[in-house]
Formats: C-alpha cells, sequence, structure tokens
C-alpha cells in the first residue's frame, strides 16, 4: 500500500468512525456498533473505498492492545482474583454450551460433515474482549464487580478458544498432542503472572529517570514501549498481543500489589503520568481497531437467499442465547445477569479470525465460511446493543454499590 493511499484510508476510517460512534451514542446506542459501521461501510461490504491491508490490520491490532493496556491500568488485580469461582463459571459455560450445543444444529441445518460443524461450534466461543470492555468503559462500568468478572471470562473464554483450536487441529490431521496443548496452557498462564511483574520491576528502574529533565513526549514513549514489548512477548508464548497490553497495564495499575510491596515506595505519581499518557493513544487507536473488524467483513460474499438468511438468523439466535446464559449461573439482579451474559455476545474480531484460521487449513468450507462470518458479524452488532441497555438501565432498589459512578 502506496503512502498516499494509507493516509486517505486512515484519514476516512477515523473520520467516519468518529462521526458515526457520536451519532450512535446521541442516539442511545453504544459507540462502536457506529465504529463498526464506519469500517462496513467504507470496505467491501458496501463502498469499497478502503480496502483490507496488512499495514492497516497491524495499526489497527496496536489500537486493542492500547485498549487492553488501558483497562488493565484500571484493573484491580486483588479484585480479579476474589471474582475467581464467578469468572471461571461464567468462562466455562461460555466456552462448553456453544461447543456442544451448536455444533448440531450447524450440522442439521447446512447439512456438514460432523467435523466442519464441530469446528463452527468452537469458532463461535470466541468472546470479543476489547468490544465487551469498550462498552463497559464508556458506559462507567468497567471498574466494579461486573467488569472484573466479564473481564476474567472473556479472557479465559479466548484462551480456552485458542487451545480447542488447536486440538481441532491436531485431530483433523490425526495428530493428536495433548501434552502439547498443555505446555501452552501451562506458558500462557505463567505469561499473565510474570509479564505484570516484570512490568513493575521495569517501573521502579526508569522511574529515577523521572528525576532529571526529561524531553517532552517521555511517557507516552515509555507507555508505548511497555505496550510493544509485552505484546511482543505474548504473541512469543502463543496467547494474543492484546493479553501482553492487558498485563502490561496491571503492571502500571495503582492497584498493583506484590509481595514486596511493603518494603517498596510506591511510584504511584510516576504510574499516574503513566496511565493519563495512555488516554489519548487509545482515543485515536481504539475506534481505528474497531473500523477495521467492520472493514475485514465483506458482507457481499454471502449468498443472501431467504433459506441463508433463515439459517443465519436460527444461528445467530442460538449464538445469542449460549452466551447470555453465562450470566444465570450468576448471583445478583436480572440487569447485572444481562450485563454479564450480553458482553459474552460479541465474536468480533476473535470470531473472525478462529474462521478464517479455519478455511486456511480446510476445516471450514466455502458456505460454512461464509454463514460463520454472517453469524459473528450480527452478534457483533446485537451484543454491544443489548449490553448498552443492560448498563444504562438499573431495577427499581438495586444495589449498585461496588460499580463504577457514571462519570
Amino acid at each position: 500500500m502506496h503512502l498516499d493511499t494509507f493516509l486517505l484510508s486512515l484519514l476516512l476510517m477515523l473520520l467516519l468512525a468518529k462521526v458515526l460512534a457520536q451519532l450512535c451514542w446521541r442516539l442511545g446506542l453504544p459507540a462502536v456498533v457506529g465504529e463498526l459501521s464506519s469500517g462496513l461501510i467504507l470496505g467491501p461490504s458496501l463502498l469499497g473505498w478502503v480496502t483490507p491491508h496488512p499495514q492497516l490490520h497491524n495499526l489497527a491490532e496496536l489500537g486493542v492492545v492500547t485498549l487492553m493496556f488501558v483497562i488493565g491500568c484500571e484493573t484491580s488485580t486483588k479484585r480479579l482474583l476474589n471474582s475467581g469461582p464467578r469468572v471461571l463459571t461464567v468462562a466455562l459455560s461460555g466456552v462448553l454450551v456453544p461447543a456442544l450445543l451448536i455444533p448440531p444444529f450447524v450440522h442439521w441445518l447446512l447439512p456438514t460433515p460432523p467435523l466442519e460443524a464441530l469446528f463452527f461450534g468452537v469458532a463461535l466461543t470466541a468472546t470479543s474482549i476489547g468490544i465487551a470492555m469498550r462498552v463497559l468503559r464508556l458506559n462507567h462500568q468497567d471498574k466494579g464487580v461486573m467488569g472484573h468478572t466479564i473481564l476474567g471470562a472473556a479472557i479465559i473464554d479466548d484462551v480456552l478458544g485458542v487451545l480447542l483450536l488447536g486440538l481441532m487441529f491436531s485431530f483433523s490431521n490425526g495428530d493428536m498432542e495433548p501434552i502439547g496443548v498443555l505446555l501452552q496452557l501451562v506458558t500462557i498462564v505463567l505469561f499473565l503472572i510474570l509479564a505484570p511483574i516484570a512490568t513493575r520491576l521495569l517501573i521502579y528502574l526508569l522511574k529515577p529517570l523521572t528525576k532529571q529533565d526529561m524531553l517532552p513526549g517521555f511517557y507516552a514513549s515509555t507507555v508505548l514501549l511497555l505496550i510493544c514489548l509485552f505484546g511482543w512477548l505474548a504473541y512469543l508464548c502463543g496467547t494474543p498481543p492484546l493479553l501482553g497490553g492487558f498485563a502490561a497495564g496491571l503492571g502500571i495499575s495503582r492497584h498493583f500489589t506484590s509481595p514486596w510491596s511493603k518494603w517498596l515506595v510506591n511510584p504511584f505519581p510516576f504510574t499516574r503520568k503513566l496511565e493519563q499518557a495512555s488516554g489519548p493513544l487509545n482515543d485515536v487507536l481504539a475506534p481505528l481497531f474497531f473500523s477495521y473488524v467492520g472493514l475485514s467483513i465483506n458482507l457481499t460474499q454471502q449468498s443472501l437467499t431467504p433459506t441463508t438468511m433463515v439459517i443465519a438468523l436460527v444461528l445467530t439466535t442460538l449464538a445469542v442465547l449460549t452466551k447470555l446464559q453465562c450470566g444465570l449461573w450468576l448471583t445478583g439482579s436480572r440487569r447485572q445477569k444481562l450485563m454479564v451474559g450480553s458482553a459474552m455476545v460479541p465474536r468480533g474480531e476473535v470470531g473472525l479470525v478462529f474462521a478464517e484460521m479455519g478455511r486456511q487449513v480446510n476445516l471450514l468450507g466455502d458456505e460454512s465460511f461464509a454463514l460463520l462470518v454472517l453469524v459473528i458479524t450480527l452478534t457483533t452488532i446485537v451484543g454491544p446493543v443489548v449490553l448498552k441497555w443492560a448498563c444504562t438501565h438499573p431495577e427499581p432498589g438495586e444495589d449498585t454499590r461496588g460499580q463504577s459512578p457514571p462519570g
């Protein structure tokens, strides 16, 4: 992609994403729906003015890594750990129910070979962490109990989804290696534990530099360096780079706790400036990521016959219900249960990546791939709309303590 085309693509994506996000917000819809719609309008689905390209893809990925860094900065490690039982309940139900219930329907409706139908269901175990957390953050619900539950469950969902995909690929090749899958899981868990600690150690090493007269942009550059470093390390460990950004953000968080915290002075003034520097980066790059998700969807490739649309609506309904049930296992008000369930609904970029991987290794036929992309698109729009409604409509007399106050 030539520089002039690249710059024009960025101009169109950022401009339309901001305009539509503001319009959706004023209409009471999630801003992320407007950002996704900007990609659908500019991309091959409608106008065809902007074409998906690796350069745009990489910049968009940096956007979601930055978003997860900001979310990590605002996350309490202690509260996240205390949400353990709730997180595991939501995560396991969010993986097992779609993986078990969706494949029989796919096999019956299309029909497809059993292995292809099974992969269809596995791909729909995905949860878009970025989309869910952006809606929660814009509605000031990301720091409370429900926010931590959703965040932890979404992370586990995607880790389990990656492992299930690994098993599917091994099974399709006739080469089952459960030990390899187990080692991969251990590697990911160790990374999520050690990366925040490593980030904190780097903070203590960098803090003395702030006593000197630093050039402008020091804090923003430090944030970007941390995001790139731990995103790269996450990729090496076989986990999505966005988890690297989240882990680095945890190390910056004012809520960070460690065994040596009582002996070391809390570097809060330094980490606070890093948090503030990450805000403008996130405000620019995050909408670009969601616009690119819409750009990656090509609805013109879908065979939108009446039969296909009926099948797509049936499978989309099933995809929504198999995630909404996640909230039913928790105690709390009906609104809080709906918040958790709807936050797990959008498959977004994670689902698209899973679908593309299945097509590349011939686990998905052309018809199944096109249908899966359509279902992912619909869940990516429905989920945020329901989540926004749940965030903004507390029940009469509901106890909202432990949730973030409106800003």
